[in-house]
């Protein structure tokens, strides 16, 4: 069995009694080696032990732990290459078994039991907080077990500092920040010498394991997930938004708020026009929202919801409508004609749906919105919200990333979000100009006209 010497401040990690830890470190510090420690004591200390790591992917976990298990349990650890399981013996005389994969393959882990639960390079795992409460943190609830998170920093991710968020005000859970010049055994000279190499960020980050905020969000990450524990004053206006799937065959989102607080959310499988009609009917009766606070993507299926005449009076959400222009910016805009007393600025957007989400981030990152929404909703609004950016392009138009960028950087469609940004239509329609009001009505006519043509369309359609 091959001997491994810690430095002193991974001594400290390793030595630390708490359930959960969270390590924050430069690259080269020596945290993977930690973790492997973790492991190997982990597993041998009791029989039948289940010790489970995840690197980002298959064969990152191959090429960052097995081969070093392999060399550190030579003659003692019995290995699976195919299955990348290592069966070691214990002190007591049984077998505990190491388990390691990529996040990838975590649904793998579903249903089994942990004793140590090992996160290697967890800003850069998509869905990490669903992967963690669906899948990996029941695993260690029979035996109380453990876990570590392990990374560098990332600025399009912000696993890592969502857990060091949560370890404030939760006593399991410790958090160790490390720089690469924390280990003793990196040459300082090759560290000046890459100071002078990398960009500023990139060496606050990758050498001194500091958050670099992303410039361009929208968004700001703690604003996020404080808006799941925001307390706010609500009207008594209610609202409701529908995100429907555009052909119907995936997930209809009902989202109800009462001011700014989202209340409650529903979700269904598979709807078509009819049912989703008849539930929108049946909750607005529920929950007493009229309908002209009724707003539903009018896309695909949710054409036919929007305009069917049993719904007179909702609101069709598309996201290129035109934006409005309202009595105050949703976004000042520093240094651009702007003096003590000059008039509210009027910013001008793309199209209706990057004013909301501006909108939207406002509210936001001044704790003005709150969710009583818990568990996967909460998840997925987070991850979403947090990829939005200012994706304006200098032409006087102010424009958010477009849904299939966001759909790319998080591997699934941002839908969870939607109705967030749909309620925001609301918001707007208060702040409307005066004169806008005859231009405002003017384009709900329109609306309602196209609807009634697609109503006699659908009506055409059944009867043949």
């Amino acid at each position: 069995m091959m001997m491994i010497i810690l430095h002193e401040n991974q001594r400290r990690i390793v030595t630390d009694n708490s359930r959960f830890k969270v390590i924050r470190a430069g690259r080269r510090f020596g945290k993977t080696i930690v973790g492997a420690e973790e492991m190997i004591f982990m597993a041998m200390r009791k029989k039948e032990s289940n010790v489970f790591f995840c690197a980002p992917t298959q064969k990152q976990a191959r090429e960052i732990i097995w081969e070093a298990l392999k060399k550190r349990l030579a003659g003692i650890g019995k290995a699976n290459e195919s299955m990348l399981e290592m069966r070691v013996p214990t002190i007591d005389g049984g077998i505990s078994i190491l388990y390691i994969a990529g996040w990838e393959n975590r649904e793998n882990f579903r249903g089994k039991k942990a004793t140590l639960v090992v996160f290697d390079e967890v800003d850069t795992m998509r869905d990490f907080f669903l992967g963690w409460q669906e899948i990996f943190r029941p695993s260690l609830m029979d035996s109380k077990g453990n876990a570590i998170f392990i990374g560098t920093p990332k600025k399009e991710s912000q696993n890592l500092r969502r857990l060091e968020k949560t370890a404030e005000n939760d006593k399991d859970f410790a958090t160790f920040h490390f720089t690469t010049f924390d280990n003793p055994f990196i040459a300082r000279g090759e560290l000046e010498k890459t100071k002078k190499e990398m960009d500023a960020d990139t060496y606050r980050q990758e050498v001194l394991a500091e958050y670099v905020d992303n410039a361009g969000a929208l968004f700001r990450y703690d604003a996020l997930v404080d808006v799941f524990s925001n307390s706010i004053s609500k009207t008594a206006e209610k609202y409701l938004a529908v995100d429907i799937a555009e052909d119907g065959s995936d997930k209809t989102i009902f989202s109800f708020w009462q001011g700014l607080e989202e209340y409650r959310r529903e979700r269904f499988e598979r709807m078509n026009t009819e049912t989703i009609v008849s539930q929108i009917r049946e909750y607005a009766a529920q929950e007493r929202i009229p309908y002209s606070q009724i707003v539903v993507d009018a896309i695909g299926v949710g054409a036919g919801v929007a305009s069917n005449s049993m719904l007179d009076g909702i609101i069709g959400y598309k996201s290129s409508y035109q934006a409005f222009k309202t009595d105050s910016d949703i976004v000042k805009l520093p240094n651009i004609n702007y003096t003590a007393k000059a008039p509210a600025l009027i910013s001008d957007y793309k199209n209706l749906r990057s004013q909301c989400i501006f909108t939207l981030a406002d509210l936001v990152n001044n704790h003005k919105i709150s969710s009583r929404t818990s568990g996967r909703d909460k998840e997925a609004v987070i991850e979403e919200l947090a990829n939005y950016q200012d994706a304006s392009k200098g032409d006087g138009k102010r424009m958010a990333t477009q849904k299939d960028e966001v759909k790319e950087i998080i591997g699934r469609s941002p839908d969870d979000s939607d109705c967030w940004i749909m309620r925001m239509y609301f918001e707007l329609k208060g702040k409307l100009l005066p004169q806008q009001s005859e231009e405002f009505a003017r384009i709900i006519s329109l609306q309602k006209t196209r609807f009634a043509i697609n109503r006699e369309k659908l009506k055409s359609y059944s009867n043949r």
